[in-house]
């Protein structure tokens, strides 16, 4: 789960780049950039590097490397604002599309023989602590779409997956860059929400572990943080909410 701090943080990003995303274009792209890099650094911990990291060095590590790998996207897309806009849409939209097919090959095969095996604690970080968010779509209609993937085993199919998401990622970056003002407000109204989300899944988790929690708000939490479409909705009102509002004042 997120800690309060890292929640607090991600919350103040969340609404900066939703709602003032194009006002504050280039410092949104600093934030978006840092989000990006801690992102990407926990994935990389996850995938690759952290069974190598010496055990007494781990919890050092998870602390700082996703912070240093932020902090460096965030400094170069401040100074690079106008490209960074193409290298984060990408970025992002590659990063949504294989998220999703990664968490389905663990979740059916319980593990992942690809580079590594992943642990229920990597899993859940995968997951942003919530482990039916992404089961919107159903095993089935994956299933099926998953037998068209080119490849015979699950890492040629994640390789393949990922080599579709750069494809379409790329196209989406272009199409972002080519439109420009309207583009932007929509892109950093998404990628907003989707901070805002993860904001509201660590708070359900933090909440749902909380033993003085009230009875009467136990459900609410249980179904916040289990229920997938709660937290579709959730993200899809914060993108409604942020479009708007940049389309209505983003200008002003």
């Amino acid at each position: 789960m997120l800690d309060t701090v890292t929640l607090l943080t991600f919350l103040a990003m969340g609404i900066l780049l939703c709602f003032y995303g194009f006002r504050m274009f280039r410092f949104s792209m600093a934030l978006a950039g840092f989000f990006m890099g801690f992102q990407a650094a926990n994935l990389i911990d996850s995938l690759f590097l952290l069974e190598n990291i010496p055990e007494k060095m781990r919890s050092n590590w998870e602390f700082f490397f996703p912070i240093i790998l932020g902090l460096l996207l965030a400094a170069l897309s401040y100074a690079l604002y106008k490209k960074a806009l193409f290298f984060i849409t990408v970025f992002f939209t590659w990063y949504s599309i294989v998220k999703i097919f990664l968490l389905y090959i663990i979740k059916t095969q319980n593990n992942l023989k690809l580079v590594v095996s992943l642990s229920p604690d990597k899993v859940a970080k995968l997951t942003d602590g919530s482990d039916t968010a992404q089961n919107l779509i159903s095993d089935s209609q994956m299933n099926s779409f998953m037998s068209v993937i080119p490849g015979s085993s699950d890492g040629q199919k994640l390789l393949a997956i990922c080599l579709i998401a750069l494809v379409i990622a790329v196209i989406v970056g272009l199409i972002i860059c080519a439109i420009q003002a309207p583009a932007i407000k929509i892109a950093t109204a998404v990628i907003g929400a989707d901070i805002l989300r993860d904001v509201f899944l660590g708070t359900m988790g933090m909440l749902y572990g909380w033993k003085s929690l009230p009875s009467f708000l136990e459900t609410v939490v249980d179904q916040g943080l289990h229920n997938g479409w709660v937290s579709f909705f959730v993200w899809a009102a914060l993108i409604g909410s942020g479009v708007t509002v940049q389309f209505k004042f983003g200008d002003d």
